[in-house]
């Protein structure tokens, strides 16, 4: 692949207007999209998996990452991310060295109205948002869903395929549908490379 092609991606963020820092490692084609009035921040020495190939737990889909409408998506420095979705209208943070597994969803809203005539009628007005903050060195496994509201500490790690909701502590293992704390780990933040 030519040099040119391999920094396409990072070309599109530019004219996106997103923001990033030294080091961001693209692999494959992430569609990572900034609305006019939004904000979208990237960390430094962060890796974004794309591709196939790219992390060999399966990947289902690039990974995709959204801020809409007046929302902020703020990505810490040395984050991976593989084949997920971030979707903001309001706020999205991920903090610096947590690690988001293959094919996880993390929304801050509801996509559609809760009441069933604005659903019907298409009123897309009255959607609930709330922030989603995910601390440092956190560890989310494949598959899981995070929804909005949810606070996540410093160190936790999420079980593969959980669905999570709520305000979680620093140190915790949570796990299940709906997730709860199954375990505390009183772990501290280790700094390094992230392995994808």
């Amino acid at each position: 692949m030519s040099k040119f092609n391999s920094q396409l991606p990072k070309i599109m963020l530019k004219m996106n207007k997103v923001k990033y820092g030294k080091g961001l490692k693209l692999v494959g084609w992430p569609f990572i999209f900034r609305f006019s009035q939004a904000s979208l921040e990237i960390g430094e020495d962060c890796a974004i998996n794309s591709n196939f190939l790219s992390n060999l737990i399966g990947l289902y889909q690039r990974t995709i990452i959204i801020a809409r409408d007046k929302g902020t998506v703020r990505i810490g420095s040395h984050v991976g991310i593989s084949g997920s979705t971030l979707y903001a209208r309001e706020l999205i943070e991920v903090g610096d060295y947590s690690v988001i597994g293959a094919n996880c969803k993390i929304f801050d809203n509801d996509f559609h109205s809760l009441n069933p005539e604005e659903r019907k009628a298409d009123i897309y007005d009255h959607l609930v948002t709330r922030p989603v903050k995910i601390g440092k060195n956190v560890f989310i496994g494949c598959n899981c869903i995070i929804l909005k509201g949810t606070v996540i500490g410093d160190n936790c790690i999420i079980g593969a395929g959980s669905v999570v909701h709520g305000t979680f502590e620093s140190g915790s293992v949570i796990a299940g549908n709906p997730a709860k704390v199954i375990k505390k780990t009183g772990g501290q933040i280790q700094e390094g490379n992230v392995e994808l």
